[in-house]
């Protein structure tokens, strides 16, 4: 059995958490949905930073 270890971000890592969470919800609504339409709710993001 795989151990995981859930660890707290710290700071520096802010930036990057975003970044690719944001990547992440941009790639899976185009795969599910394809370019439906221009509808993005920061700075041409489907989910903003904050609400991540």
């Amino acid at each position: 059995m795989t151990e995981i270890q859930l660890i707290p971000l710290g700071s520096s890592d802010r930036e990057r958490f975003i970044r690719d969470n944001q990547e992440a919800f941009n790639y899976g609504a185009m795969e599910e949905f394809g370019c439906r339409d221009e509808h993005f709710e920061d700075d041409g993001q489907i989910i903003s930073r904050e609400t991540i």
